[in-house]
């Protein structure tokens, strides 16, 4: 039998991820790349990304015929005009195009893609769909005025109980420490300068969310407030989806994101608050989006097919 190929692109704000399996289910290729958000690159740059990615994934893999079917997911491509752009532009490419915001790739992780998907990386977002094709999502707000219990929300919950151990505001807590030696400073005060520096990103202050996992592990009980603090949020954003998304049976739960990912702690007080609600209590991991992806609409085009 010819093989086929078939194709998962997680398409973030800040890289793009390509994997391509074959008819066995085997990964071929593999590559990762630049940002191919429209709004953050632009359209045509977006669309010269992804297109030079799946070429050198193609390459890589030795494949010669066009890509059986490929689910491709993008931030910042929630508008069918967005979501038509990118069809045109890849159609010589990939036989039979799905293309979703990148969120809703966590959905690959269930089965039949249908369930809640939670993101806690970065950001915090999550996103249902249900047995008759019903979506709704929760979050996603961004950092000014959202992601409750990502990473960045962790981080600076964390910076905000140092600076209240430091006035005498609140309790003492090793975050002072731990928090200074992560960003070189010297005294709490030199956070100002640091963090309220022009090259520091938001990525960069979730980037010391590890700093308050590591904590809590040791025991300190301002960090294990701020890690229940950040469970009841992620939660938060499955309840209302099961009040808003109707499901036939309780949906499985699917989550990813780095601080999800490493932190089997958070995990834990998320299924705990997850206890009385309809849905499944044991979390589904997705650890590679794009490889999840591809697997899921290899299976779907074969199960249509039989």
């Amino acid at each position: 039998m010819t093989s086929e190929w078939f194709i998962g692109i997680d398409g973030g704000g800040t890289k793009t991820d390509l994997a391509l399996i074959d008819t066995d289910g085997s990964l071929v290729g593999r590559v990762q790349g630049s940002s191919s958000n429209r709004t953050v690159v632009g359209p045509e740059a977006a669309k010269d990304v992804l297109q030079s990615l799946i070429d050198e994934t193609i390459r890589q893999a030795g494949v010669k015929r066009r890509i059986t079917a490929g689910w491709i997911g993008l931030a910042g491509a929630d508008r069918p005009e967005d979501k038509a752009m990118f069809r045109v532009a890849l159609a010589n490419r990939i036989d039979n195009i799905h293309i979703t915001n990148d969120a809703e790739l966590v959905l690959s992780g269930n089965p039949d893609g249908i369930g809640i998907a939670l993101i806690g990386g970065t950001g915090s977002i999550a996103f249902a769909r249900n047995e008759a094709g019903v979506s709704g999502r929760s979050g996603g707000w961004g950092h000014i005025f959202g992601d409750e219990g990502s990473a960045y929300g962790v981080a600076v919950d964390a910076l905000r109980a140092v600076a209240a151990a430091t006035d005498g505001r609140g309790p003492e807590t090793t975050l002072t420490g731990l928090l200074m030696s992560h960003w070189r400073v010297a005294t709490p005060q030199q956070l100002i300068l640091t963090i309220y520096g022009a090259e520091v990103r938001k990525s960069d202050i979730a980037a010391s969310a590890p700093v308050i996992v590591n904590a809590a592990r040791e025991g300190d009980e301002v960090a294990l407030r701020l890690l229940d603090s950040a469970a009841v949020q992620l939660a938060s954003l499955v309840g209302s989806l099961l009040q808003r998304v109707p499901f036939a049976t309780p949906p499985s739960v699917a989550v990813t994101g780095g601080l999800l990912l490493q932190s089997p702690e958070l995990r834990a007080l998320v299924r705990q608050e997850l206890v009385d609600q309809p849905c499944q209590v044991e979390l589904t991991l997705v650890e590679d989006l794009a490889v999840s992806a591809a697997h899921a609409i290899r299976i779907e085009t074969l199960k249509g097919r039989a």
